[in-house]
């Protein structure tokens, strides 16, 4: 399924920058390439919510880079494929920290660059759900969008942790400044169990949805 994936990636750069040739093999292979791909990192998403087969999904992250002789066409390259990344409705755009020891290990000059991430999915088969025996009762709830701020010690702010909603299946990462941003949570002071994975550490919290925003979560990424 990855090598679909692959072969997805590949065909969207061309449609993107037609004629640009790819790579998927690693950082020393694309500095001589125009484009490359190599694949990243994989992290876990939340099961996809509606239907009766949830999908299992996963999220791989694909470290974009552009090279060659001609330094401004590389440019050129890198520009067109970011903000196509940007616009695509299923993919997301991460900027990488500090990447000196990944570009030491693999004998290569650093490369500008950014992760494209993208949901991988697997439909599994489910039990059919057993028929309704009792009437349907139908309660609204109303919603609201709840932001949200991760600090770490000193309180500095903790980019790209992975924030999820178990209960409502939603996931979301942290900007650079540690923000993040749930368009639609239950109102009316519901608690909230939220879910923080940062610096390979799991944080639990409990939210109040009428609490006053943004929210703070810190993280003693001391006692993990």
């Amino acid at each position: 399924m990855i090598d679909q994936l692959d072969e997805q990636l590949t065909s969207w750069v061309d449609d993107v920058v037609p004629g640009a040739t790819v790579t998927l093999d690693g950082p020393a292979a694309a500095a001589a390439a125009d484009v490359g791909l190599h694949l990243f990192e994989l992290t876990d998403l939340p099961a996809a919510r509606g239907g009766q087969r949830p999908p299992l999904q996963v999220q791989l992250g694909y470290l974009v880079t552009t090279g060659g002789d001609d330094v401004k066409r590389a440019h050129q390259l890198l520009g067109a494929l970011l903000f196509a990344a940007l616009q695509h409705p299923d993919y997301e755009v991460r900027f990488p920290g500090e990447l000196s020891t990944y570009w030491t290990a693999a004998n290569v000059a650093p490369q500008p660059g950014f992760v494209l991430a993208v949901p991988l999915r697997q439909d599994v088969e489910v039990e059919p759900a057993p028929p309704v025996t009792s009437a349907l009762r139908i309660q609204s709830v109303g919603s609201q969008s709840l932001d949200g701020v991760v600090l770490g010690p000193g309180d500095l702010s903790i980019a790209d942790a992975m924030i999820e909603i178990p209960s409502l299946s939603l996931a979301t990462r942290t900007d650079t400044r540690g923000r993040f941003r749930f368009r639609a949570v239950p109102t009316s002071g519901t608690a909230l169990q939220i879910r923080v994975r940062a610096k390979a550490q799991e944080f639990p919290f409990t939210v109040d949805s009428s609490a006053p925003q943004p929210v703070t979560l810190r993280l003693d990424l001391a006692k993990g």
